[in-house]
């Protein structure tokens, strides 16, 4: 694959699930009628939508800018860690799908982020060799 196909097909991913964790958070943070009943069937206190809402827009952020992309991936598999077993705890195993899509999409974006050895290799030789 093409690095340049390779990095669209990353900004395409990144951006789908940037705009569900962006529409999820804002859900929480706007109290949706749904997300109040989510939060209520899974034991959390009302004011817990806040800090889970905010925690998926600022992943939902750090999807978008490159230099955080990894860090946040590992940041959304452990987000999805933590749904699972809340929904599984919460008798809820249907719902989990939608953590599990979300790992799997953050895995393909990490996947097609990371370098291989030739292209540090590539980028070494670019900044050490001397310009003519």
């Amino acid at each position: 694959m093409s690095p340049k196909l390779k990095n669209v097909i990353t900004w395409i991913l990144a951006g789908i699930l940037a705009l569900a964790l962006f529409g999820a958070g804002i859900t929480k943070l706007l109290g949706v009628e749904e997300q109040i009943k989510n939060l209520e069937s899974w034991g959390y206190p009302l004011w817990f939508r806040f800090p889970i809402g905010l925690t998926e827009i600022a992943l939902a952020i750090g999807l978008l800018i490159p230099g955080y992309r990894k860090i946040t991936v590992y940041g959304i598999f452990i987000w999805t860690i933590a749904a699972v077993i809340t929904h599984l705890q919460a008798g809820q195993s249907n719902m989990i799908a939608g953590p599990v899509f979300f790992s799997v999409v953050a895995a393909a974006v990490l996947f097609l982020t990371g370098k291989n050895k030739n292209q540090y290799n590539e980028q070494e030789n670019k900044i050490l060799s001397p310009r003519a």
